[in-house]
Parts: C-alpha cells; structure tokens; sequence
C-alpha cells in the first residue's frame, strides 16, 4: 500500500509539473500571434499637428488675395453693368419722347380724318358739279353776257359833265343830229353811264382825258344803224373834240 501511494503521487506531481509548462506554452504562443495581428503603430499625432500649424500663416494671405481679386472683379462687372443700364435708361428716355410725338401725331391725323370723312359724307349727299358741266355753265354764262352786251356801244370823247347827271337824255338827243341817223320809232336807250371813276392827275387836278359813256339800246337794230353810221363817217367832231364808237 505505502509503495502504491507514494507512487501515484510522484506522478501526479510529474503530472501537475508537466501540466503547467504546456499552459505556459500555450499563452506564449497566443501572445505572439496577437503580437503579429497587432496592426503597425501610427505616428506620433505630434507630428502631424505640426505640419498644418508650419503652414497656417500662408493660408489666410492667400484667401485675402482671392477675396481681393474676387472684390475687383465684381466692382469691374458692377461698373460695366451700371453703364450698360444708364444707356439703356437714356435709350428708353428718348423712345417714350419719340412715342409721345407719335402719338400726338396720331391724334392729329385722326382728327384730320374725321374731318375729311365728314366733308366726304358732306359730298356724296350733295355732289358738286362736275368740270363738264362746269365748263357748259362757263359757255352758257358768255353766251348770256355776249347777248347782254350785244345791244351795248361804247362812245368816246364827250368832255366831263357834258350830260348833266343825265346820259340817257344826252344821248338820246345828240344821237339822230351827230349821225344823221332818222329813227321811225325813236331812239330808245334802255341806260347809259360813265365807265369808272374819275380820273385825275398825280397834282390832284381833274385830267383832260375824259371817261367813255356806255349805252344799252333798247333795240339791237338802232345799235348797229349807229356802228354802221360811225363807220361811214369815219371821223366824228363834236364840241371841237373827236368821237369815237365802240362795241362794248
């Protein structure tokens, strides 16, 4: 018995021994391949914060240059841009004056319009005449002054006054006897007068030269007894002054 005990303890002590080594070796070999999964170390953040802090003094000159230039930039284009509008504000300036004008113009012309589209409407419901029957009242109206001047005769050389306010009286009295003219029925005249004023020199005086008397005969056939009569006589005196016959 004492030797079976004493046996079964050395090997549980040899056992024990044997047992711990291998749990040794076991956590040695998890350590190393921690070691080697263990991801490399990263470099000091000391380092690192350096590096920003060497270059922070150009940072902000550089930003202030860009502003700068930036700023310029927009002053150029603002300048520009308020020229631009300032032309564009003259421009518009001058369009709504011409616009104006126009419009005035329009008003005017409408009513011009409106007058003559009166006149026409005016027209068209009395028409006036037109140049062909113009030009037939034009030859009825000689035609009515020829035959109203046919029975006249103009008689030149009787002095100023010599008629007494009376040229038909006068006439018709010197008439017969100046001509040698014997009317059956009498020498009728219808009216006579002095033709115009009377005349007179740049001194004021009364001129020498008298007016022509005109005569309307009652009846063509004695007017022209009297042209004819003048013609034969060719030379008329009366009162010591030439008279002369005319048609009127």
């Amino acid at each position: 018995m004492p030797n079976t005990t004493r046996g079964a303890s050395k090997t549980t002590t040899t056992t024990g021994i044997g047992g711990s080594k291998s749990t040794e070796d076991a956590s040695m070999r998890q350590a190393k391949a921690n070691a080697n999964q263990r991801p490399p170390s990263s470099p000091p953040r000391s380092g690192m914060e350096e590096a920003p802090a060497a270059d922070s003094p150009s940072v902000p000159g550089e930003v202030a240059r860009e502003l700068a230039k930036l700023y310029a930039l927009i002053l150029e284009k603002s300048d520009s841009h308020d020229k631009k509008l300032e032309e564009i504000r003259i421009t518009t300036c001058a369009t709504e004056s011409k616009l104006v004008d126009i419009a005035s113009r329009i008003s005017n012309v409408e009513g011009r319009l409106g007058f003559l589209e009166d006149a026409q409407e005016r027209l068209e419901a009395n028409p006036p005449a037109t140049s062909k029957e113009v030009e037939v009242l034009r030859e009825k109206l000689d035609d009515v002054e020829n035959r109203e001047r046919r029975c006249n005769l103009r008689f030149v050389g009787f002095p100023e006054s010599c008629e007494n306010n009376d040229a038909v009286a006068f006439l018709e009295g010197i008439i017969p006897t100046l001509f040698d003219i014997d009317f059956a029925k009498g020498l009728e005249i219808d009216r006579a007068h002095r033709l115009g004023a009377i005349p007179r020199r740049q001194d004021g005086d009364q001129s020498t030269r008298p007016r022509a008397i005109i005569a309307r005969f009652l009846r063509f056939q004695d007017r022209e007894r009297i042209a004819e009569a003048a013609r034969k006589k060719g030379n008329v005196i009366w009162g010591g002054r030439r008279i002369m016959v005319f048609p009127d």
